[in-house]
């Protein structure tokens, strides 16, 4: 096992073997019982499973599409009273203009939570190699099943220490059955099956709604917004992280437990800014991005062997732009652009899929309708993309 990819895997699952540094970022969290459950885990599947063995024989800079059984209508929102085209709601894709799976290495899950008007919440189990559906209480605002508009965006978060799957919603009314739901966050616990509701965010927190993000470093779920928050899970209280330089409208938003760092970046009010949350609390700009980036269909995820970050520029390949990716290096506050990217990327134009790394094999997984497939990074970019001029008259920061 290499230093990058251990050092990767032990912030999440195995910083108590693999030296000093990880094993203070696993005290934060004071949980040796999870973690011990966590390596038996993934032991207990590597080698044995269709996913684990893919990505054992995956090549670096190589797609391999992981073949499972996936239920037909799987990526399509739950119809009620015939679906929108029958005068309900529902029956739409849940895929669009969402960053926001999650992959959870105790029970070996890749996590996501769609909607289009109702709510989807899908999981594929590495053990099985098969998708299904997590069912939701369609009477429970905890969370809310119907929407009266929206994506689910950046409305997904994970605790992977202790397996729990986090969503943001809206509340729901509907005067002629009756119904008055109040929005919120809550998580689901794998373990457990059951749903827990967070008490509110604050009303003066400026939350949009966009991005949410559990952060392992400071043991609390953060909402992105003009002020970035924090909510404690041991003390249990909303805290104020001071001013955002991403508001997180249709922003990109991502947790590092690589780097014990949260990345904010894009959306349509800073197209191009990037900043950090460091372990510490603190926010940080960095480097403008090299291509302006937005939800729509442009993606931010995680390189598992290196702990750096990728950049999909997809959204304006209807324009006859093809795909590109950007690799981006927080500690270095440097892009480099990952050659013939484009010769390799499996979805076309259309297809938008959601994705999410997996530490323990060192590959990101990638879901769509159209096809599942593994990629195994190279780090083959070799010159920095220098950084954009700012116009006349502008001081750069």
């Amino acid at each position: 096992m290499t230093r990058p990819i251990a050092s990767a895997i032990a912030a999440m699952t195995l910083a108590c073997l693999l030296g000093p540094q990880a094993a203070r970022a696993a005290e934060a969290t004071s949980q040796p019982d999870a973690e011990a459950a966590i390596r038996a885990a993934v032991q207990s599947r590597r080698g044995k499973t269709e996913l684990s063995k893919l990505a054992a024989s995956l090549k670096p800079g190589a797609w391999v599409e992981l073949k499972s059984d996936m239920p037909k209508g799987l990526w399509s929102s739950p119809k009620v009273d015939g679906g929108r085209n029958g005068g309900g709601a529902g029956g739409l894709h849940i895929a669009g203009w969402t960053n926001d799976a999650h992959w959870d290495s105790r029970t070996g899950q890749f996590l996501y939570m769609g909607l289009r008007q109702t709510r989807q919440f899908i999981a594929y189990s590495e053990e099985k190699n098969a998708w299904r559906v997590i069912e939701l209480d369609r009477n429970s605002d905890n969370p809310c099943f119907r929407s009266a508009f929206g994506h689910i965006y950046g409305s997904n978060g994970l605790d992977p220490l202790r397996s729990r799957f986090y969503h943001r919603y809206n509340g729901f009314e509907d005067k002629k059955a009756g119904v008055s739901l109040k929005g919120g966050i809550s998580y689901y616990d794998l373990l457990t099956g059951k749903w827990t509701k967070l008490p509110p965010v604050p009303p003066d927190s400026g939350f949009t709604g966009m991005a949410i993000e559990y952060f392992s470093a400071m043991d609390g779920l953060v909402i992105l917004g003009k002020h970035d928050w924090i909510f404690s899970d041991q003390r249990q209280k909303w805290e104020d992280l001071g001013p955002s330089p991403v508001d997180g409208y249709h922003g990109l938003f991502r947790h590092n437990p690589f780097r014990h760092e949260l990345l904010m970046a894009g959306g349509n009010n800073n197209p191009g800014v990037v900043a950090r949350i460091t372990r510490e609390g603190k926010i940080e700009r960095l480097k403008d991005l090299p291509a302006p980036m937005h939800i729509s269909a442009d993606r931010l995820t995680i390189d598992p062997q290196t702990g750096r970050y990728l950049f999909l520029k997809a959204s304006d390949r209807k324009a006859g732009v093809k795909a590109r990716m950007f690799e981006f290096d927080s500690d270095r506050n440097e892009y480099r652009e990952v050659p013939d990217f484009a010769a390799h990327y499996p979805y076309g134009t259309y297809p938008m899929p959601v994705c999410t790394f997996i530490p323990e094999y060192g590959v990101i997984l990638w879901a769509e309708p159209t096809g599942v497939y593994l990629y195994r990074h190279e780090s083959s970019a070799t010159v920095p993309i220098e950084p954009a001029k700012p116009p006349a008259g502008v001081k750069p920061e």
